[in-house]
């Protein structure tokens, strides 16, 4: 199973036509296809750190963590920045959990959490994480710390109730 499901461009206003044309093949499940068009992209230095992004995530679109983990890495290392760097390093982070590198992961999505405070999507893989890891507490209190603070209309009258057992050693 993928580790994310990327489907965004990757926060972009403007981006090369060859790009969106590979990211529509990517969404059609095309992913071989995409990976070709983007591979040829890369040796385009303005191009090189997006085009291995998007190789990254159609590898993990397709279910292939194995191989998605060398993509993001080499598109971090190529000099992402901004939102397309969040979106390596979650992508990074992700992938390591499932590759069932917990430690690594966990590492990844601590620095994620401090350089993107508001990234609220980090905070429930990061807590599968943590349990991945026997840190079964720190996970349920970080989940239900995340419902407290985003409830919908159900969950609302106990967002007190649950800030309170998130901060409870024994739940």
């Amino acid at each position: 199973m993928s580790s994310l499901c990327h489907v965004g461009l990757s926060g972009k206003e403007e981006m090369d036509n060859r790009i969106q044309a590979a990211i529509a093949l990517r969404k059609q499940g095309e992913y071989e296809q995409s990976r070709q068009a983007l591979k040829v992209l890369v040796a385009e230095p303005t191009l090189r750190a997006l085009a291995l992004l998007n190789i990254a995530w159609s590898y993990d679109n397709e279910g292939n963590e194995q191989e998605a983990e060398q993509w993001y890495r080499a598109a971090l290392e190529a000099g992402l920045t901004g939102e397309d760097e969040f979106e390596a390093r979650f992508g990074l982070a992700s992938t390591l959990r499932c590759l069932g590198q917990y430690a690594q992961a966990k590492i990844l999505f601590e620095e994620i959490l401090t350089h993107w405070p508001q990234a609220t999507e980090v905070r429930p893989l990061y807590a599968l994480c943590l349990h991945n890891l026997g840190e079964h507490q720190q996970a349920v209190s970080l989940l239900l710390n995340c419902i407290a603070q985003h409830p919908d209309a159900r969950t609302a009258p106990y967002a007190r109730a649950l800030r309170e057992y998130a901060h409870r050693p024994e739940g």
